[in-house]
């Protein structure tokens, strides 16, 4: 089961991307193995949002804190930019050998947003990256078994789909969310789709999930 694994890294182009479309999975994975490693990088400043990068950068703390996560990490790569970032793939990778995660969750490949793409598409070159040993990368290798992707477009949904059920977590996840006050016109449709999904599974609500390689 996904909340058995002892270690998680939760990597998010932009402050609020882990917590809108994973906050359920963290809180539950939390709540059902206390002494699991969660880890969360951000990968830009979030300065092209509504808001400062500092703003954003403070909301997202007070996230992380009331999650409880083990880390939280910004890298402020300059955000909007992160497609034309030829270093992303060795970026990754470190993270991938630094955290050491069982499984990685992330963007999807394909994604409206260039930024989440970016993310998405450098990290299947980063997996390779990370189990090898090229001298430019730091910390030993690591191979990372298990993927999962944010389903953040819901107009594009993938074939294969993992539900996860977060009713138990459902209010907490929506009181980590009311700490990115400054994004709040964006985000709350998407809890509204966290209610949808449930239906779908008939619990009060859930998360989607593009799974890959998982092999526990």
């Amino acid at each position: 089961m996904i909340t058995t694994l002892h270690s998680y890294l939760f990597i998010g182009a932009h402050s609020d991307d882990i917590e809108i479309w994973a906050g359920g999975l963290i809180l539950r994975i939390l709540r059902e193995n206390p002494t699991a490693q969660v880890h969360c990088v951000v990968l830009t400043d979030g300065s092209a949002g509504y808001a400062t990068a500092q703003e954003r950068y403070e909301e997202a703390m007070n996230a992380a804190k009331m999650m409880k996560v083990s880390s939280y990490e910004f890298l402020n790569l300059k955000d909007g930019s992160l497609h034309f970032n030829n270093e992303l793939p060795n970026i990754i990778a470190n993270l991938i050998r630094k955290y050491k995660p069982d499984l990685l969750i992330t963007h999807p490949r394909k994604d409206r947003h260039p930024d989440h793409a970016a993310a998405g598409t450098a990290t299947d070159k980063a997996l390779f990256l990370a189990m090898v040993v090229p001298e430019f990368l730091d910390y030993e290798p690591h191979l990372c078994k298990n993927v999962l992707r944010f389903m953040s477009d819901p107009f594009n949904s993938p074939k294969s789909k993992l539900y996860v059920d977060i009713s138990e977590v459902y209010e907490q996840k929506k009181s980590v969310i009311s700490n990115f006050k400054t994004q709040l016109g964006v985000l709350e449709p998407y809890l509204q789709l966290n209610e949808l999904y449930g239906r779908l599974i008939n619990c009060a609500a859930a998360e989607i999930f593009e799974p890959e390689v998982l092999v526990f």
